[in-house]
C-alpha cells in the first residue's frame, strides 16, 4: 500500500453546495479511461456529498488558454505547463494555495526545485502533477548489433556512432529528433543547445524591463551548426521532417537507433504501439557537450486553481486535486488497475517529483506494480538523482513563440545545405524581437 501522506478535512467549504469543473475528464473516445474517470470522481462526491463536480476534456496550450482567460471560461481546477506558471500567476488567473499547503506540510513533501517553478514571493499558487527531463532514448539490440556496448556519452561520439547505425537500404537513421520545424522543433532543439552552454535567461534576456533576444550567437549558434552537420557531414538523420508523435514511432518502431526523447514519452509508446519490444527500448543522459555537461531541459505539468473562483470552490477543487494525487486507497487503485488495463503505465521515467521517506516509499510501491522495463532507464535515473544532469527551465518569456522562430530555423538548415545558421538565427532572432520582446517591453 502506497504510503498516506494528507488529511482530508472531515467537511468541505463547511458542508455547504459547492460546484467545482476540472480537467481529465478522459473523451467518450475512450470509454474505460472515462469509466474509470467518472467513478473515481463518484468516490470523492460519497465523501463530500456537497461537493458536485463536472468534468471537462480540455487539453492545455497557451493559445487556447488565453480564450478561455479572456472569455472568463477558466475551469476551476486547471492544468499548465511547468513553464507556464510565472505568466499564470502574474496574470492573477491563478488561486494562493499556501494556507492548505501549510496546513498538510505538502511543501516538505515536494522536489523545492519543481515547486519553486509554481511559488512567488514566499506564496504557493500550484500542485506538481508530474516533471520530465529530456534524455537519449537508444535501441539496445540495434546497438548491440553495431558492436555497441551502450550509448554515447558526447555529442562527437554520438555523431560517430550514428554513421555506424544509419542503414539506409533499411530506411534506419542513427539518430533523429523533432525536425518539422514547429515550436516542438524549437523545444527538443532548445535542449540540445542547453548541452552546448544556453541558459534559460540568456535565450531571452531581461534588462531594466526591456527584452532583448539572445540567440543568435554563442552556444544556441554552435548546437545549429551541430544539426548541420549532422545532417549534410555525417548524414546520419532521417529524410523525411518528424514532428513530435512520428519521432516517437520513429524510434518506437526501429527506424532510429538513438533519439532525442522525453523521458515521459515511453509511456506513450507502450499505449501507441503496444507490439513493440519496449526491453528493446531504453533512456540515458543527454551526451555532453563541449564543457563536458550534460543538461537536460525541464518539463511538466502543473495544476492550479482559478482565482475567480469562490473560496469554497477553491477549497474543494484544492481537495479534489490533492484527494486523486495523494490519497493513498486511490493511489492503490490506479495500480490494481494497471495489472488489468494495459493503456495503464506504470514506471515512467519522470523526474522525482518529491523528496525524502514519500518518494522512497512511492517509488518502491511502484517498483512492484511496474509494467515498463524500469532497469532500462537507470543509467538516466541515476544521473538525475545524482546531479549529474543540470535541469534547466523551458524559456519563460515568451517561450512558445521562440520555440516557432528557433524551430523554423532548425527546419531550413535541414532543409537546404546552403542556409547559414548563424546569419538565419540573426535573421530569427531580429525579427522576434521587433514583432514579440519589443512589445513586450512596451506594456
Amino acid at each position: 500500500m502506497p504510503p498516506t501522506l494528507i488529511k482530508m478535512p472531515e467537511q468541505i467549504a463547511g458542508g455547504r453546495p459547492v460546484n467545482i469543473t476540472v480537467i481529465g475528464k478522459p473523451p467518450e473516445s475512450q470509454p474505460e479511461a472515462l469509466a474509470g474517470w467518472t467513478a473515481q470522481v463518484e468516490r470523492f462526491q460519497e465523501l463530500y456529498p456537497n461537493v458536485t463536480v463536472t468534468g471537462s476534456d480540455y487539453t492545455y496550450s497557451p493559445d487556447t488558454f488565453a480564450t478561455l482567460v479572456a472569455g472568463k471560461q477558466v475551469p476551476t481546477l486547471f492544468e499548465v505547463y511547468l513553464s507556464d506558471p510565472s505568466k499564470i500567476i502574474d496574470q492573477g488567473v491563478a488561486a494562493d494555495l499556501s494556507t492548505i499547503f501549510n496546513e498538510q506540510k505538502l511543501g516538505d513533501v515536494f522536489n523545492p526545485n519543481i515547486l519553486s517553478i509554481t511559488s512567488k514571493d514566499g506564496k504557493v499558487y500550484g500542485i506538481p502533477k508530474f516533471a520530465y527531463a529530456m534524455g537519449l532514448g537508444y535501441n539496445i539490440g540495434l546497438l548491440k548489433e553495431a558492436g555497441f556496448d551502450g550509448p554515447p556519452s558526447t555529442w562527437e561520439e554520438l555523431a560517430t556512432m550514428a554513421q555506424k547505425l544509419t542503414n539506409r537500404d533499411n530506411a534506419r537513421a542513427g539518430f533523429s529528433f523533432i525536425s518539422d520545424g514547429s515550436n516542438a522543433t524549437g523545444w527538443q532543439f532548445t535542449t540540445m543547445a542547453y548541452t552546448w552552454g544556453a541558459k534559460q535567461s540568456s535565450i531571452v534576456q531581461a534588462k531594466d524591463g526591456k527584452y532583448e533576444a539572445g540567440f543568435a550567437s554563442g552556444a544556441p549558434v554552435d548546437a545549429l551548426n551541430f544539426v548541420k552537420e549532422l545532417r549534410w557531414k555525417y548524414d546520419v538523420l532521417p529524410r523525411e521532417n518528424l514532428d513530435w508523435a512520428k519521432n516517437g514511432e520513429t524510434f518506437a518502431t526501429g527506424r532510429s537507433a538513438l533519439a532525442l526523447i522525453a523521458s515521459d514519452q515511453f509511456s506513450w509508446i507502450r499505449t501507441t504501439f503496444p507490439d513493440v519490444d519496449m526491453s528493446q527500448l531504453a533512456l540515458a543522459p543527454l551526451p555532453t557537450g563541449p564543457d563536458g555537461k550534460s543538461v537536460s531541459l525541464v518539463g511538466g505539468n502543473i495544476a492550479m486553481i482559478s482565482s475567480a473562483a469562490t473560496d469554497d470552490e477553491k477549497e474543494a477543487a484544492t481537495y479534489f486535486r490533492l484527494w486523486t494525487q495523494f490519497d493513498a486507497t486511490e493511489i492503490q487503485r490506479g495500480y490494481d488497475v494497471s495489472k488489468q488495463d494495459p493503456t495503464v503505465v506504470v514506471g515512467t521515467p519522470f523526474l522525482p517529483l518529491y523528496v525524502g521517506e514519500y518518494q522512497d516509499k512511492s517509488m518502491n510501491v511502484q517498483k512492484q506494480y511496474a509494467n515498463l522495463p524500469v532497469q532500462n532507464y537507470q543509467l538516466f535515473m541515476d544521473a538525475v538523482t545524482g546531479g549529474k544532469i543540470g535541469l534547466e527551465p523551458e524559456p519563460a518569456t515568451a517561450g512558445q513563440e521562440y520555440y516557432g522562430a528557433i524551430g523554423a530555423v532548425v527546419n531550413s538548415i535541414l532543409t537546404d545545405e546552403s542556409v547559414d545558421p548563424a546569419a538565419a538565427a540573426k535573421q530569427a532572432s531580429d525579427t522576434f524581437q521587433v514583432n514579440v520582446l519589443d512589445r513586450l517591453s512596451a506594456q
